[in-house]
This record gives structure tokens, C-alpha cells and sequence, in this order.
């Protein structure tokens, strides 16, 4: 399907989206009930193949039209690449007065999920090996599924600094690859079982209990579009060994986002700089891709963090990664009452692994399996170490239509530096990635 097909079915959602929502506009200064919002949802991701599916939006407005004062989600997205998503999410500040209450239940199912194995670039990427069904081989694939649960409050401490806290608790359900018209014994996931490197008490799945608490500091002009200021957040989370696995850990995330108006608001330089690190404890295989934030996400890849390199590349114990975006206005009309402008945003991702994750023991598995240069162990340990924290780049253009600065279906296209971290991304998205 050509790109300019793609942007036509993201127009299409967005017009949708206009007719739900203005029909209701002349209405506003009696909104005080349920206003219920179905929406068709069709996307694209390379990563994930084509999505179709919906959402129904449903708000109690309460007299403070177009703010609510609840408001109900309800989202199911079913990919061409197998995968399924089902997510249930609340928000009110007037739950409990002065705190703003976010709740959250979600199911991912993906009987073909990606695993490229440990630290990145240690593993050379072949596209050959990659779900090819003319061979039978889906050597980076697995079985996952999970269901999370999560519960977020939030609170001012002042003007710009509110305070988060939240509840999380995860099931996964992993085993090896079981999917019509591949073989079975042929994956990486299994050769990490063999190897030891993936432990029996972890193959299979668990239990993750995880108490997160941080801060907010939030300068921005519009939340959604914004085109100058600052927010950045800093978050702890723990999760301790409740369900007696085995696993557990201390985990620090933060991130930097800047937005600064390049002499007029019609072209914004907005970059982001962000951290999460594994302080202690002895995190479960499944847990480490996790990225803490509300969007779901994992490792670095995809549409949400290296835009063009595969989903899910690169797993270690701390990360550090980056993305800078030139946002440029190109059209302001108005339509249906609507303010609309598209966006063209040029931009280039990096990341990089600071620290391994279960490095010595891969190192290990890996000569016994590869020594064949005459290289002591200590030598080649340490090239392998070079690989794994080498800078993985990216980079790209992606075009936003903004409707009334809250509705943002977004195109993106970017490519690796290097072709070990696949070969492009095209995702169709909403909303920027920061």
C-alpha cells in the first residue's frame, strides 16, 4: 500500500473523529451528562502490520465542557502480524478531590513477539531469519502475552511540580514459538533456553508487583502541541518479590523534553534525553524491555523511542537514548470550525546500552559456542562488550495533522544507521512521541 494511501486512511480517521465531536460543539454550555464517542481506528506500524479496530470514548462532562470530570476509554486493535490489544482506562480529578486518578487494565497478545536477544548489537540481525515463511523461520519470534493492571494518582506541589505514584501488576504467559508454518526448534528464544541464559523458573512466565513514585515539572505552553518550555519527570519503582519468583528490582527512570520556538511558533526545535537504569535487585528476563512510562513500550525500537530501527532491538540493564525533532508548520486552515495545520518533522533518534544486561554469562555461552579466532576468553569478552554498547541511530521525517490542538494522527518514517537494527520503520500513530 503506498504512503499516499496510508495518509488517506489517517484523513479519513481524522474527519471521523471531527463529525463525532462537532456535532456536539454548539451543545457546550449544556454539556453536563455522558457523551458516548465510537471511533473506527485503522493504523500501520512495520513493526506490527496493519491495525483495525476502535475505540469508544465516553465522558461525564459535568457542566465543565469540553474539559470532564470522568472520562472512560475503551480500545481493541488486532494487527495483521498476529498481534492483539485490549485496553480499558479512566482518568478523573474529581474522583478524589485535588488528585488526579488514572487507572489503566490492558492485555497485549502476541503469539509472534520479537527477541533479538540480549545487549543489542551482540547479535548480529539477519533479515533472512525473520518471520520468512517461504523457509519456515521465525528465528526472533516467541510467545508472549501479559495482562497489566495499573493505578496512578497525581498531585500538585506547586505551580509547575506535581507528584505521581502508582500501583502496577503484571502476568505474563511466555513459551517458545508455536505458530503455523514455522519451525519450532529454530529461534533464538530457544537457544538463550539451551544456554542457560533464560532460567526455567522465568521461561514460562511470572508475577510483577511494582510501587512507582515520582515528580512531574511541567513548564509547557499546550500540553498537547506545545511550542515552548519544559517537562520532565523523574521516577523510582520497586518491585519487590511479593509472589516469591525469585525476581526483583529498584529501577530509575528520567527524562528531559525541551521546546523552543525558532523566532516564531510555526517552527518549534523540541528534543528529548531520557535515562532508566536497573540500581539493584535481579529483574526477570520478561521485565527488562519494560520501559515506566503510561504508554506501552519495550526496549529500544520502535515507534516510541528509535523510529526505523526494529521494535524491541535493544534489552540491557540501563539505557540511555535521545530524540530530536525540527517541528516545521507548513498549512493553518480552518474546517468544520476547526483549527487544523499539518506539520513536517525531520528528526534523528540515538540510543545506547550503558549497561549490560547478564552480560558475563552471555559473553560465556557465546565463546563456548564461537570460539573459533584462538581468542582467550578475556579478548573476546571485550570486543562483545564494545558491541553491546555500541550507539544504535536512526533517522526520518514524520508529518502531523493537528485538529484543535488535541487530535494528532501522525506518519513516520525512519531508517537505521545500520542495518543490523532492520532496515527501515513506517508507523501511523497519534499524537507526537513526546
Amino acid at each position: 500500500m503506498s504512503l499516499r494511501r496510508l495518509l488517506i486512511l489517517i484523513l479519513d480517521f481524522a474527519l471521523i473523529h471531527i463529525s463525532a465531536v462537532g456535532a456536539d460543539a454548539d451543545k457546550a454550555s449544556v454539556k453536563d451528562g455522558w457523551s458516548v464517542n465510537p471511533l473506527p481506528a485503522v493504523g500501520y506500524d512495520s513493526d506490527f502490520g496493519f491495525m483495525v479496530g476502535g475505540f469508544i470514548d465516553i465522558n461525564n462532562y459535568g457542566g465543565l465542557y469540553p474539559n470532564y470530570k470522568h472520562r472512560l476509554g475503551i480500545e481493541a486493535l488486532v494487527y495483521s502480524k498476529h498481534a492483539s490489544t485490549y485496553m480499558l482506562r479512566y482518568d478523573s480529578r474529581y474522583l478524589i478531590p485535588g488528585i488526579r486518578t488514572q487507572a489503566k487494565l490492558f492485555f497485549d497478545n502476541n503469539p509472534l513477539y520479537w527477541f533479538y536477544g540480549f545487549n543489542g548489537a551482540v547479535h548480529d540481525y539477519n533479515s533472512s531469519l525473520n518471520m520468512n515463511q517461504k523457509d519456515g523461520i521465525a528465528y526472533y519470534s516467541m510467545d508472549r502475552k501479559f495482562l497489566n493492571g495499573r493505578i496512578e494518582l497525581e498531585g500538585d506541589l506547586s505551580k509547575h511540580l506535581d507528584w505521581t505514584a502508582s500501583l502496577s501488576y503484571w502476568h505474563y504467559w511466555i513459551k517458545g514459538l508455536h505458530w503455523k508454518g514455522y519451525d519450532p526448534d529454530y529461534t533464538l528464544f530457544g537457544e538463550y533456553r539451551k544456554a542457560g541464559l533464560i532460567e526455567d523458573s522465568e521461561a514460562s512466565g511470572g508475577n510483577i508487583s511494582e510501587f512507582l513514585a515520582g515528580i512531574k515539572f511541567d513548564t509547557r505552553d499546550i500540553e498537547s502541541t506545545p511550542t515552548r518550555g519544559i517537562y520532565a519527570d523523574v521516577n523510582m519503582a520497586y518491585a519487590p518479590d511479593l509472589f516469591k519468583t525469585g525476581y526483583d528490582y529498584l529501577k530509575l527512570a528520567a527524562r528531559f523534553r525541551q521546546y523552543i520556538s525558532l523566532g516564531t511558533e510555526r517552527l518549534v526545535f523540541a528534543y528529548s534525553l531520557a535515562y532508566q537504569g536497573t540500581l539493584a535487585g535481579n529483574p526477570a528476563f520478561y521485565s527488562q524491555p519494560s520501559i515506566l512510562y503510561f504508554k506501552p513500550s519495550d526496549g529500544l525500537g520502535g515507534a516510541t523511542t528509535l523510529r526505523g530501527v526494529l521494535y524491541n532491538r535493544i534489552v540491557g540493564n540501563d539505557y540511555v537514548w535521545g530524540n530530536f525533532e525540527l517541528r516545521t508548520r507548513i498549512m493553518d486552515i480552518e474546517f468544520l470550525k476547526r483549527r487544523i495545520f499539518a506539520v513536517a518533522t525531520p528528526f534523528f533518534d540515538a540510543g545506547i546500552i550503558t549497561r549490560p544486561f547478564r552480560f558475563d554469562n552471555q559473553a560465556q555461552a557465546l565463546y563456548s559456542l564461537d570460539n573459533t579466532s584462538g581468542k582467550s576468553f578475556g579478548e573476546y569478552r571485550s570486543e562483545l562488550l564494545e558491541k553491546a554498547r555500541e550507539l544504535h541511530m536512526s533517522y526520518g521525517i514524520s508529518a502531523q495533522l493537528v485538529i484543535d490542538y488535541n487530535f494528532i494522527p501522525t506518519i513516520a518514517f525512519g531508517i537505521p544507521f545500520d542495518k543490523k537494527d532492520g532496515d527501515y520503520g513506517l508507523y501511523m500513530t497519534l499524537d507526537y512521541i513526546f
